[in-house]
């Protein structure tokens, strides 16, 4: 394969070039505001901001946050500033040496478009959050057909490619089909799956709301296993797929079930310095092999290194 030894991470979606296949995910990093002080936005591939609604939300009483054996417990209830104090406090200052994807979320199909409406000069693509575990107890998409209005709607309010955020809780090919009859264009499946942790000493919860959605390395194999399904039924649908990313090789590991970019969340809230350290190893990764990073995505779906 390739047979050179130039390292080659880059690859089109949808139009968009991306320089690597590392993107960070939506939520724990914000805005990018203080992660982009410590590392240079030149080790992504794309960044993705925390989901935007239309008006600000205040987020889920403290405490919302708890470690678990290898992950995270996160209760935080889709915090942000709202629509309009992003587009004049935070949009401007974006990074421009990646790709800038926006999430946008809310609590019916209209609040999402006039989101996507707002953000869509900021963006080279735009998230919609579907499956978001901390509002309500409900993620959109475990209602097909309200999911399906929003992507719709979504759809009608861009020309930008879209993605689809799905649930881990839910069908991964149902979800996926709903998202591309619906308009997206790409579809990322990961979040978090619902749980909660209960202090011994004091016998109540370590979160205030209960639950949480946990997230992590422990969560990584659901995820590649919905990578795969999602890859084995729409062969030529990008994927993006995110949890527990923590080195190179879960990359690798992500591309070889089926993802085109991979997403990484709570490593680098924990310490932004290991993006540059999974960058580099990845690229001494690809370099050991003698291929580009293009011809690994899916290759467990055509009989692996043969």
């Amino acid at each position: 394969m390739g047979g050179g030894s130039r390292v080659d991470l880059s690859l089109r979606i949808k139009g968009i070039e991306f320089k690597n296949p590392i993107v960070i995910a939506s939520g724990p990093l914000g805005f990018g505001e203080e992660f982009f002080k410590y590392i240079s936005s030149s080790f992504i591939g794309g960044f993705t901001t925390k989901t935007i609604t239309l008006n600000p939300v205040i987020g889920n009483k403290p405490p919302r946050l708890v470690y678990v054996e290898d992950g995270l417990l996160n209760s935080i209830g889709l915090q942000n500033p709202g629509l309009d104090a992003f587009i004049i406090n935070y949009a401007p200052h974006l990074p421009e040496s990646c790709v800038r994807i926006i999430s946008v979320g809310g609590e019916k199909a209209e609040d999402f478009a006039r989101v996507t409406e707002g953000v869509d000069s900021f963006a080279d693509m735009i998230e919609i959050n579907l499956s978001c575990p901390n509002v309500g107890g409900q993620t959109i998409v475990s209602d097909l057909k309200s999911a399906k209005a929003v992507v719709s709607a979504c759809r009608k309010s861009t020309k930008k490619p879209l993605i689809a955020k799905l649930s881990p809780d839910e069908d991964p090919v149902i979800q996926a089909r709903m998202a591309v009859d619906a308009g997206a264009d790409v579809v990322n499946i990961g979040n978090s799956i619902q749980g909660a942790r209960f202090n011994v000493d004091s016998g109540r919860p370590f979160l205030k709301n209960v639950k949480g959605g946990l997230s992590g390395p422990a969560f990584m194999p659901v995820i590649l296993l919905k990578v795969y399904q999602i890859k084995d039924a729409f062969p030529d649908l990008p994927v993006i797929g995110l949890g527990g990313v923590r080195k190179a090789e879960d990359i690798v590991e992500y591309a070889i079930a089926g993802a085109s970019l991979a997403g990484i969340g709570s490593s680098a809230m924990i310490n932004p310095d290991n993006v540059r350290i999974i960058y580099e190893n990845l690229q001494k990764f690809m370099d050991k092999r003698g291929f580009n990073f293009r011809e690994m995505i899916g290759i467990a779906h055509r009989g692996g290194f043969v």
